[in-house]
């Protein structure tokens, strides 16, 4: 998974109606981490969808799907929190530990910049 923190909404060069359309590099606007998480998304599908995908397109009214991209808001990323404190206290994998705790760091600083984060299921 790629997870891409944006600085400045306003250096977005390309937007996919209110979706940041830059490829996911670094760059001085935006931070580009590839997750640690202990899982292969092929082979791990279930446990994605399950323990990841659909707890946060519910809880954050998004469409995170295998090989999509898409963008969570300021907004957004204020209702990811407590849910990914709670999964950090009693993950519902452990395997997606270390992928809940850099969310939440790229999260926590999406809010602090009112920006928001990009997330590439790949």
């Amino acid at each position: 998974m790629i997870l891409s923190l944006y600085h400045d909404l306003s250096k977005v060069k390309k937007w996919y109606v209110n979706i940041p359309a830059d490829d996911p590099v670094d760059t001085d606007n935006v931070t580009v981490l590839y997750t640690s998480e202990d899982c292969d998304m092929d082979e791990d599908w279930e446990a994605y969808e399950k323990c990841f995908f659909l707890p946060v397109d519910k809880l954050c009214n998004a469409l995170l799907e295998m090989y999509e991209y898409d963008f969570l808001n300021a907004e957004q990323c204020k209702k990811l929190i407590p849910w990914l404190d709670e999964q950090i206290r009693h993950p519902n994998d452990k395997r997606f530990l270390p992928m809940y705790k850099e969310l939440k760091d790229y999260a926590l600083k999406a809010i602090e910049y009112n920006t928001g984060i990009g997330i590439e299921c790949c």
